[in-house]
């Protein structure tokens, strides 16, 4: 599976901090992301389904959803407090939060039934804890406090009436002897009042411990309630899509990276889609420098680990396994810090790789950007056509960027990145001599490069976009003819 560096690179740390949850449960579910085995689709469709019913109602309910999140926002975590249920030695803190909790999941219910009556989310339910409700209100005021009442025993309330007429005998004592007796005798009463209290703190725990697995159930479904409102929101932001489950391959049309979109939006840019379809096997990429090559590949990468993280996937259409592992192969600082060249850091990290997926259930997903591209050109090129050949005889989708010729048609499908192909060289030339420096020319052509994919026929060369690229920046006219 990715690293956490690796999965920042791709975008998915981006992606997971937007999640913005309202209970401490639900915070806890982001923290500790589940990512869902390839024998768990059945469950994880569910959860899809979910995040769709939300979704496609957040407008039409968005009062039920917004009441919803108010009443999470107050939650404390108290997980440890009910765990500790049987040891008997809740606090008064303690017994507030767990009774504030209650009170909470009380006022959801009626809320969440509702929603789930319209939208049809399934497999959520928060039930009121009445009863536990009842032993730490057995009043029944509802109010947001914890306080042991006098009614709770006998002992409780002489000890309280004895100490309450000890302090008012000492406000009208002015003598120190009698004080100093007053406040000796004031402390035993009180003494006797703490001991009665944690008696009858340690009795309701006892009596709560029969409920301990509802509250614990409510708190796992307040995470999940909340989890799932954030996952939809984000789907809502950037036209998440309910993805059909395939035996292997992969289908995905006008895919986003909300990090590369954001960053580009930011320099009045807009994201260009990716679409692509990859069967097992190997699937190559080519295209020129500049051209969007990694910017695909991390989008692919970053749309499969959100499904693999039960989330929607950023397209117009998406058609993909759940895969067992999920790997990229590039540069590994920690290897190269130990002597270890880039080249040969991508290597040791390709061992690893087909030996982790060998041993992952289902079919795995194996991503490598540009490899080889640390050695000599004419060995790269050898390295990167017998690791084509390799991947294409495995059971996973792998898919590879590479400038090198001869390797497209090795693998079972090619794309390329339409790059310059339609572009008026003449008039993004004049647009750069136009710009005066006040516009940096490498800008002024990424504006301008398409950067969708298209199907390649045959085996394609590389596109030879580089010396174009070299004249729009005004490489020297004597190396230009050079090359």
């Amino acid at each position: 599976m990715m690293t956490f560096a690796q999965q920042e690179n791709i975008g998915f740390r981006y992606v997971i901090n937007k999640l913005e949850c309202s209970s401490p449960y639900g915070q806890a579910r982001v923290n500790r992301l589940r990512f869902f085995d390839a024998d768990e689709a059945e469950e994880l469709e569910l959860q899809l389904r979910n995040i769709c019913a939300v979704r496609d109602t957040l407008a039409e309910l968005s009062f039920h959803y917004g009441r919803l999140e108010r009443l999470m926002m107050p939650m404390k975590d108290i997980r440890r407090s009910v765990m500790n249920l049987e040891e008997a030695q809740l606090s008064e803190l303690e017994l507030f939060e767990l009774k504030r909790f209650l009170l909470q999941t009380e006022l959801i219910y009626p809320v969440l039934e509702e929603v789930k009556a319209k939208a049809h989310i399934q497999g959520i339910d928060i039930p009121a804890q009445t009863e536990a409700l009842k032993l730490m209100d057995p009043e029944g005021n509802r109010a947001a406090t914890f306080f042991i009442s006098d009614n709770a025993s006998d002992e409780l309330k002489a000890a309280r009436r004895l100490k309450k007429e000890l302090e008012e005998k000492l406000r009208r004592e002015n003598d120190p002897d009698a004080r100093a007796k007053l406040t000796a005798e004031r402390s035993l009463a009180a003494g006797r009042e703490d001991a009665e209290e944690r008696r009858i703190r340690k009795e309701l725990c006892i009596k709560l411990v029969p409920y301990k697995n509802g509250i614990l159930s409510c708190m796992d479904n307040v995470a999940e309630l909340d989890f799932t409102i954030a996952r939809a929101k984000l789907a809502e932001a950037y036209s998440g899509v309910m993805p059909e489950f395939s035996d292997g391959a992969v289908m995905m049309e006008d895919m986003i990276n909300p990090r590369v979109a954001d960053a580009l939006f930011e320099r009045d840019r807009r994201f260009t889609p990716v679409s692509l379809e990859a069967p097992v096997g190997a699937t190559v990429i080519t295209g020129a420098n500049m051209g969007g090559k990694s910017v695909a590949l991390k989008t692919l990468a970053l749309n499969a680990m959100l499904v693999k993280a039960g989330m929607l996937p950023f397209a117009k259409k998406a058609k993909l396994p759940l895969f067992g592992g999920i790997f990229i192969v590039s540069e590994d600082l920690e290897d190269i810090d130990r002597g270890l060249s880039s080249f040969g850091a991508e290597i040791v990290q390709f061992n690893e790789t087909i030996a982790q997926a060998a041993e992952t259930k289902g079919i795995s997903l194996i991503l490598l950007d540009e490899f080889a591209r640390g050695t000599n050109p004419e060995e790269g090129a050898m390295i990167v056509r017998a690791v084509t050949r390799y991947l294409d005889r495995q059971r996973s989708v792998s898919v590879l960027t590479t400038h090198y010729d001869g390797v497209a048609g090795l693998a079972s499908a090619h794309f390329e990145v339409k790059g310059l192909k339609d572009m008026d060289m003449e008039a993004v030339a004049r647009e750069i001599a136009a710009s005066s420096g006040s516009k940096k020319g490498a800008d002024i052509i990424a504006s301008h490069m398409n950067y969708g994919l298209y199907r390649a026929q045959g085996d394609e060369s590389c596109p030879r976009d580089a010396r174009n690229i070299c004249a729009l920046l005004s490489l020297k006219d004597e190396i230009l003819n050079d090359i």
